[in-house]
């Protein structure tokens, strides 16, 4: 199995590392490369050793100069200061054929050296031919029959993992987890290798629609949900809270990345506390948009550090959260099929989420959940003050949402029979 990398907290990173202990467990050896270094506290890497999977990574060293962009700007102020006398014999021409002073000489030269040093070694993501030596080792030792990429393509590449594996005769899974946008530029090198692929796995009925209409996918798609494991059986009791002290708990779960509509749900919960000023709000993730994000709750008036609680460390940590749940929120402004809403319904919590991606084929509106048009902070509001205002609706949506993961295709057992019989269908090709 291939990721571009770990995040601490992820849906995607929670389906693979779920299925890859399922699939271990079935006695199906699994072995999982990632083209990013992992820190070792990582909760999901801690679950993947614990359970005995291999685990790959480029080393820190590598890694982070080869992709991080803090510690590409400290290589290239070390690099600038290395340089400093090329730098300023660069300079002296500059104020005769410009004639500018000496500071702005030296500043011109100084810019233009920084610019191409960054654009030409110090910028590009070096992972690629990184990764590619480590496949090769990583095929030469472990040599596996299914590749699976798990591929995020909004965000991330892994299409030269597909590339390679298609010149090195592997057969391919390669699972998509955002829906395509035909009105973004995202997929047009998706096109020119999606179908290297042996089978296309679509997180959802829409994205696989969109997946052959927009990206021109021609090699079978398979349809698979999201994979999450049943809370019940571990001891927890999906009831509501009753005692409120007339204080409503919404949360979300969500990296902080525009996509997620995070801005909206702010705008929300400022017009709901105008009329429900209790009401409380949380949000579990985190990502480049936490500035941002801090001070947009200020412009609100609202407390931007109550409200953005950092992202969890294990699935602990997770039932705690949503013990005090009373309305799960995902106001996404994109989506595929998200592993936390199955989650939420799984711990019987109520449903308000954006009508996006996959998100209408798991919630009815009004039946196991509510749903309201993406970036409509107003229609979002709305709809919190009437959950806020029910407490039988609450009760109802989140009794029909746990029924809805009890008779989905959600658990890992399932999953696994599934996968199982894609790599099957796979190997028995001539």
């Amino acid at each position: 199995m291939v990721l571009y990398d770990m995040q601490e907290f992820g849906g995607l990173e929670e389906y693979a590392t779920t299925l890859s202990i399922e699939l271990q467990g079935r006695g199906h050896p699994v072995s999982i490369l990632s083209t990013a270094w992992v820190s070792p506290v990582n909760q999901y890497l801690r679950r993947l050793r614990e359970n005995g999977i291999s685990f790959v990574q480029l080393p820190r060293w590598i890694s982070h100069p080869a992709s991080d962009w803090q510690t590409k700007e400290t290589i290239l102020n070390i690099v600038t200061w290395l340089f400093s006398p090329f730098i300023l014999l660069m300079g002296i021409p500059l104020m005769f054929i410009r004639k500018q002073s000496g500071v702005d000489a030296l500043r011109s030269a100084r810019n233009w050296f920084r610019g191409q040093a960054m654009k030409r070694f110090i910028g590009p993501d070096w992972r690629k031919p990184f990764t590619r030596l480590m496949l090769g080792f990583w095929k030469l030792f472990w040599r596996p029959d299914i590749l699976h990429i798990q591929g995020f393509t909004s965000l991330t590449g892994l299409l030269f993992v597909l590339d390679w594996a298609h010149s090195h005769k592997l057969r391919v899974v390669y699972e998509e987890h955002q829906t395509p946008d035909s009105q973004v530029d995202w997929w047009d090198e998706y096109r020119r290798s999606i179908n290297k692929a042996d089978v296309v796995v679509a997180v959802s009925e829409k994205s696989a629609e969109v997946l052959r209409n927009v990206c021109g996918v021609t090699q079978p798609i398979a349809i698979q949900g999201p994979l999450v494991p049943d809370p019940v059986a571990s001891g927890f009791e999906t009831s509501l809270r009753s005692n409120h002290n007339g204080a409503i708990q919404l949360t979300a779960l969500a990296r902080l990345v525009p996509v997620k509509g995070l801005v909206h749900l702010l705008d929300a919960l400022k017009m709901v506390r105008e009329k429900y000023p209790a009401t409380r709000l949380k949000v579990y993730g985190e990502g480049p948009l936490r500035d941002e994000l801090l001070a947009h709750a200020s412009r609100l008036g609202l407390d931007g550090n109550e409200i953005l609680m950092g992202a969890f460390t294990d699935r602990d940590e997770l039932a705690g959260i949503m013990q005090e749940t009373d309305v799960f929120v995902m106001p996404s402004l994109l989506e595929g099929q998200p592993v936390s809403l199955v989650e939420a319904m799984s711990y019987s919590r109520p449903i308000l989420a954006s009508a996006v991606g996959g998100i209408p084929e798991l919630i009815k509106d009004g039946v196991n959940g509510m749903l309201c048009m993406p970036g409509d902070a107003d229609r979002l509001a709305e709809k919190i003050s009437r959950l806020i205002e029910d407490p039988s609706l609450r009760v109802r949506l989140g009794t029909a949402a746990r029924k809805s993961y009890e008779q989905g295709p959600f658990q890992p057992a399932s999953v696994c029979d599934n996968f199982l019989k894609i790599y099957e269908s796979i190997l028995q090709r001539k």
